[in-house]
């Protein structure tokens, strides 16, 4: 399907009249749904989406692809490393989104927002959050991306690697929620139980959750495609840095793993200034982008209330499927 052929649908009033009390710096029409499967995305989707639509792989391209609240800076971070030698030297020289772009930042926000929440020594680099920036990368590119595969046509087309990362949805929506309140891009006002309605009814950006996760999900199989779980990143990351080395064809000491789990500790990595920065890097403060990092978090903030309507909306998506969650 070419991209002049999704299907973009303007969502009805009333919702409409919704999200934009709960977003009220958006403007009242700013989520659109996409393609069949109703992706919600901003607006500027529709004049942007294309740059990532037909966007022009590279055979040693590296994508890390994930929904958001993934794990998805601390698997950036791991392939890094792991597919450039454990080069720390210059991982600690060179931003994170310097070296792994996020390549969605034009379709989530217009050059008018960004330049709104943007200090004025970052206004001088707003071309680093566009395509175009991320286009013009040297090879081995390592791309960033929360879009579903659908919509990474020339991604999932290609032989290029794919690492595709899946996290428990109530940690998730948790981690969002937090996200989407702090962030000045979005500054949600609403409430965490209006989050979480908004997330299972699929009303956030990049939703449905599920569509995502089981796009991914059916092509595990691919050979340029490594699926992971976050549970499975917390509970034994030496296993999983082995697994992403054989990906990359790379061999690495006892040593040298140790170095990267101790690099990659949750302590260690929120006082990092090269990974920990959202883009654009000063909108929000470093506890509030790599919070926790935990398994199950979700259990200090849901109500019995809100675990029962999870737990069926867990269940009924699940029912179809063999996917399942580590724990």
């Amino acid at each position: 399907m070419s991209f002049q052929n999704l299907k973009v649908e303007r969502i009805e009033d009333q919702l409409m009249i919704t999200l934009s009390k709960l977003y009220p710096i958006h403007k009242p029409d700013a989520l659109v749904k996409i393609g069949e499967k109703k992706w919600s995305m901003s607006d500027n989707y529709i004049e942007n989406g294309d740059k990532i639509y037909n966007f022009e792989i590279r055979p040693d391209d590296t994508w890390v692809v994930t929904y958001p609240r993934s794990g998805t800076t601390l698997m950036q971070e791991l392939v890094w490393l792991v597919a450039n030698d454990m080069n720390f030297d210059e991982a600690q020289r060179r931003t994170l989104s310097d070296r792994f772009p996020f390549i969605d930042m034009e379709i989530l926000s217009d050059s008018q927002e960004m330049l709104t929440i943007m200090s004025n020594k970052e206004k001088k680099n707003i071309d680093k959050y566009t395509v175009k920036f991320v286009q013009n990368q040297l090879s081995p590119r390592f791309i960033k991306s929360h879009l579903p595969l659908e919509l990474l046509p020339t991604v999932i087309n290609s032989d290029c690697k794919i690492i595709y990362v899946a996290r428990n949805p109530k940690d998730v929506v948790v981690s969002y929620y937090n996200f989407q309140k702090d962030y000045k891009l979005y500054q949600y006002q609403g409430t965490f139980e209006q989050f979480c309605n908004n997330f299972m009814d699929n009303h956030v950006h990049y939703s449905p959750y599920w569509e995502h996760i089981k796009e991914a999900w059916a092509m595990r199989h691919k050979a340029n495609l490594l699926f992971l779980f976050y549970e499975d990143l917390i509970k034994d990351l030496p296993a999983i840095i082995k697994t992403i080395a054989v990906f990359f064809d790379k061999a690495y000491s006892n040593e040298q793993i140790v170095k990267l789990m101790e690099h990659l500790k949750i302590e260690n990595f929120r006082k990092n200034p090269m990974v920990n920065q959202p883009s654009p890097r000063s909108v929000m403060e470093p506890k509030q982008f790599v919070r926790k990092g935990k398994v199950n978090a979700w259990k200090e903030t849901f109500t019995p209330e809100i675990e029962e309507k999870f737990n069926k909306w867990i269940a009924d998506n699940l029912k179809d499927t063999d996917l399942r969650f580590p724990n």
